[in-house]
């Protein structure tokens, strides 16, 4: 078994190998089962694998996960932004949320939490899901670093639906969403947000393999690194702006290059 200290300390020089460094801002996504091999205990692996990468970024470094509660879509489940726990996004993210310094933007669906010295941009954020004034535009206006764990970012990326609002695909449009919020007095009020949502009559089928074409083209201009850990653990890491510009490259080519086809039902074509 390896000691917590060791562990802290191979997993920094994992995060310097990608390219970290003192002040970044990463966005983190992905999972770290792979560090069960460690036979640490999660309430040690947590703790110790955000000390690691605290310790590259340092205290003017800012890390940001996702909160989603996509869950309480469609329900009349009440979010309460102190307490909804997030949904399906692993317990690492789930662990920086409940951090004690840890800000969360305020939407019911698709909610960012962060700690450190940007984390702040996310009491400002609009309603909608992605584009203008969400998180999204934020972290690219912070030439945030994406950091995927365990995953290879192809199956994890979704900056991918902010460049579609912003490359105008015409298979999306915003939905309004009228849902009850937690009040801090404890009284529950029905207020607006948005979302980015397909046309359900179009049968609209993402491509199979997701985002790779993407990241092929980043691995060509050498934009994308890599690193495994003594663990196993694989992580990968890249510009978020640099992903906006390469894969707004293809909608400008192509608007329906995210999709397998083009869909045959199109309600907004006239």
């Amino acid at each position: 078994m390896i000691a917590p200290e060791e562990l802290q300390t191979s997993l920094s020089h994992s995060f310097t190998s990608l390219g970290l460094k003192k002040e970044d801002t990463c966005y983190i996504a992905g999972n770290i089962s792979a560090l069960a091999r460690t036979r640490l205990k999660k309430d040690i692996l947590l703790p110790r694998f955000l000390a690691a990468l605290q310790d590259v970024i340092s205290h003017t470094g800012t890390i940001f996960s996702p909160s989603a509660s996509m869950n309480l879509c469609n329900t009349s489940i009440p979010f309460d932004i102190a307490n909804t726990p997030s949904h399906e996004m692993g317990a690492l993210a789930e662990y920086i949320r409940l951090a004690d310094e840890s800000i969360r933007s305020f939407h019911p669906f698709w909610s960012i939490s962060g700690i450190g010295k940007n984390s702040d941009i996310l009491q400002n954020v609009s309603r909608h899901s992605y584009g203008i004034g969400s998180p999204w535009s934020k972290f690219l206006d912070l030439d945030a670093r994406q950091i995927n764990v365990g995953l290879h970012p192809s199956k994890a990326v979704t900056l991918i639906h902010h460049i579609e609002v912003a490359a105008g695909v015409p298979y999306r449009y915003s939905k309004e969403f009228t849902h009850p919020i937690l009040q801090k007095d404890g009284s529950i009020s029905e207020e607006l947000f948005y979302m980015s949502v397909m046309y359900r009559e179009s049968e609209v089928f993402k491509r199979i393999k997701l985002n790779e074409h993407y990241f092929n083209e980043m691995e060509k201009r050498n934009l994308l690194t890599s690193a495994t850990h003594s663990s196993g653990l694989k992580l990968w890491s890249f510009k978020m702006r640099d992903f906006y510009d390469v894969a707004t490259s293809f909608f400008i080519k192509d608007i329906y290059n995210y999709l397998e086809y083009p869909p045959q039902i199109r309600p907004y074509s006239s």
